[in-house]
């Protein structure tokens, strides 16, 4: 069994006009196919829970954009997977306690956003705080990162193997960080990327936050560069008729 929904991407030639998006009708096999969540996690995204202290896209309002995401498009997208038994992956970050503070990255999250590995990392190396809305369920796997990619010094690329997945659909945050990276390490171990381009979002810079230009940039980079973007509304609906 298939799923087949229209999968973007950006043609870059010729080189004095370019011709710009075009789709084509993705055929995904379900026993090739995999639904990944990078760091989709943090409280604060069902009625009840607090507010999360540090949203994942790090800037005043990303808590907004992040559950509106979550509720409308993240969630959807992750139980039509599930219905059809899709394996799912979460791929988080986590604090795996080898003195990151004396590296280069644990100097750049000081120097660029004011926090140790302790502070924006999870420490617990057992628990992640989820909220209801996303949680993993039994049978889910989740793989621990340290860096911005999924794939460095993890077990992501052992797992994929195992399950014998070669297309990978994607949703998570943040654009230009974490996912950026975990896609093109994904494209470098010859994966098919199609990203959800309704479920991701950037860590914007206050002259970007109104258009939301980062998170478009990013958009058009992975179209461009490293895969297809598809709708979550497409991707449901192909998950839906692979159902019936």
């Amino acid at each position: 069994m298939e799923l087949r929904f229209p999968g973007r991407y950006y043609r870059m030639y010729p080189p004095e006009e370019y011709l710009g998006h075009a789709e084509e009708m993705l055929c995904l096999p379900m026993a090739h196919t995999a639904f990944m969540l990078v760091d989709v996690y943090g409280l604060g995204y069902s009625p009840g829970e607090p507010e999360p202290q540090r949203p994942a896209l790090f800037y005043r309002g990303s808590t907004e954009v992040e559950r509106r995401m979550m509720v409308e498009h993240i969630k959807p997208a992750l139980e039509a997977a599930r219905k059809i038994k899709m394996p799912i992956i979460y791929v988080n970050n986590a604090n795996q306690m080898v003195a990151m503070q004396h590296s280069e990255f644990g100097a750049i999250l000081v120097r660029t956003h004011g926090l140790t590995v302790e502070e924006r990392w999870e420490t617990d190396p057992v628990e992640f705080r989820f909220s209801k809305l996303v949680e993993p369920k039994p049978g889910e796997y989740l793989v621990r990162k340290q860096m911005f990619s999924g794939f460095f010094e993890t077990c992501l690329e052992t797992l994929l193997r195992n399950l014998q997945i070669k297309n990978l659909v994607v949703v998570g945050f943040a654009a230009n960080a974490c996912l950026q990276g975990t896609l093109t390490d994904a494209l470098y171990r010859n994966y098919r990327i199609v990203l959800l381009r309704d479920c991701t979002a950037a860590m914007e810079y206050h002259d970007t936050i109104e258009e939301q230009a980062i998170t478009k940039y990013v958009i058009r980079f992975v179209e461009a560069f490293l895969g297809y973007t598809a709708t979550s509304a497409d991707f449901v609906r192909s998950c839906e008729e692979g159902a019936t």
